[in-house]
């Protein structure tokens, strides 16, 4: 069988099984000190001790603690567009399968939500992140197919699917962000957040 291999620090240097299998674990045990006590909790160091490797493990493979928390956010989309993807596999009409995705979203992004604010955050945006951008990008790019499959089927109005899927992920991302900062409680009469983004994709639809 062929070596899996993965690309680390520097044009051209790759791991082998073992090291891949070392910096899957340091990015698992990354998300879960970021889980728990958000993005100060991330170091290096603590992220090898709770992978039980040695301590120059982590170093072998992140530059610093901006590439690991990059390596996370990778994880976060791989993690993200599987969930939307397992959500619409047995779903065959256009609409359904965008709705299949709206809940997806928001139930991602509630399971883990300090993986979804790195995801987002403006400490990635403001490097130079190309893996991250690429991560991201897939999943929009399953949105825009989903939003041009519903407006084929004439589910959704024509036009430009790009701007429309941009649209529907905005309005998510809005629901999901006042979801966790609060704003959105029953006692409000706003109803729960899979709904809020399912009541934008109903507007959406022509009557």
């Amino acid at each position: 069988m062929m070596e899996e291999r993965i690309r680390t620090r520097g044009p051209g240097s790759t791991l082998g099984t073992k090291g891949a299998n070392t910096r899957s674990a340091l990015v698992r045990a990354a998300a879960e000190l970021l889980e728990e006590g958000g993005m100060a909790a991330v170091t290096l160091r603590a992220v090898g001790q709770r992978s039980g490797v040695s301590r120059q493990a982590p170093y072998r493979h992140f530059a610093d603690k901006e590439a690991l928390l990059a390596a996370v956010a990778v994880d976060g989309f791989v993690r993200f567009g599987a969930a939307i993807a397992e959500a619409v596999e047995r779903v065959r009409e256009p609409y359904g399968r965008l709705e299949a995705m709206a809940g997806a979203y928001v139930r991602f992004a509630l399971s883990a939500p300090e993986c979804y604010g790195l995801m987002f955050s403006p400490e990635l945006r403001g490097r130079d992140q190309p893996e991250v951008r690429g991560a991201a990008l897939e999943v929009y790019e399953s949105l825009v197919r989903a939003v041009t499959d519903a407006q084929r089927s004439g589910d959704l109005p024509a036009g430009d699917a790009t701007g429309l899927a941009a649209v529907l992920w905005a309005g998510a991302h809005g629901v999901v962000d006042l979801t966790l900062a609060g704003h959105i409680e029953a006692s409000k009469d706003l109803g729960d957040p899979a709904g809020l983004v399912l009541l934008l994709l109903t507007g959406l639809r022509p009557h």
